[in-house]
């Protein structure tokens, strides 16, 4: 027989969700367990900025759209050299196709009436605009100006997130997240042993160890785009916000303690 004392905890604090503490004994696991589910959550302040563009074409036929995509790919090259930016700050990701207009395209249907050719690039912005925020407007202005004159235009796959706080093509990053990492893991156990705390209090009993851990960080997978590939897949970081003040890192602990 499983024996089953749960107690359900609802904090409503910011980055908090509701959490089920639950102590548990069963026949395989003759030691009592309590589980616990806590959240951290760490500010960090981003030292990349990225802007996320799209070059794109349609025609009729698949081959005349993939030229124009083409011409217009090194219009940008060209234009984004004449502003200054360098060949490690621009990521092309590659031609990319699919059907446009009004058909519909399954086996055995209608035929698509024309056909999109897209590609996707990234801009690394200079890092020192981070410190002003009117410089850094100013440069990305002028970047989408610049660029829409060759033909491309904002990603139309804008990155969006309750974490990031809207719709943005304009996204800032954290290099090297461990450190921050860390942090919300630590803050999260903190919360996790005060949860555990509480509930062997009501429970009348008294926390003996820690039986097993695991953690969770929410980043990239937290990311709500559309349906399509994500503009994130091409890019090496992990966390993202549309805030210039702070990049949002969370981690999640699941913490089963013993008791006697």
């Amino acid at each position: 027989m499983i024996i089953r004392k749960c107690i359900w905890l609802v904090l409503i604090t910011a980055g908090l969700a509701t959490r089920t503490l639950c102590a548990q004994q069963t026949p395989a696991n003759p030691k009592p367990t309590i589980g616990v589910n806590a959240a951290g959550k760490v500010s960090a302040k981003p030292d990349v900025a990225i802007v996320f563009l799209s070059v794109r074409s349609t025609s009729p036929l698949a081959a005349d759209a993939l030229d124009q995509n083409n011409k217009k790919v090194q219009d940008v090259k060209a234009r984004l050299t004449s502003l200054g930016y360098k060949d490690e700050q621009v990521k092309f990701t590659g031609n990319r196709f699919a059907p446009s207009g009004s058909g519909i395209l399954y086996p055995g249907g209608q035929r698509p009436t024309g056909f999109d050719v897209y590609n996707n690039f990234y801009v690394y912005l200079d890092p020192g605009l981070l410190n002003d925020i009117a410089q850094f407007n100013a440069r990305v202005s002028t970047l989408l100006d610049e660029i829409s004159k060759a033909g491309a235009a904002p990603n139309n796959m804008p990155i969006s997130s309750m974490s990031m706080g809207g719709a943005s093509i304009v996204a800032f990053a954290v290099k090297n997240p461990a450190p921050f990492e860390k942090q919300a893991m630590l803050q999260a156990l903190e919360k996790a042993r005060s949860d555990a705390d509480e509930i062997a209090a009501h429970m009348k009993v008294q926390i003996t160890g820690i039986e097993s851990t695991s953690t969770t960080s929410t980043g990239r997978a937290a990311v709500i785009v559309d349906m399509q590939a994500s503009p994130l897949d091409d890019v090496p970081y992990q966390y993202f916000s549309s805030s210039m003040d702070e990049v949002p890192i969370r981690v999640s602990v699941n913490v089963r303690y013993t008791f006697k």
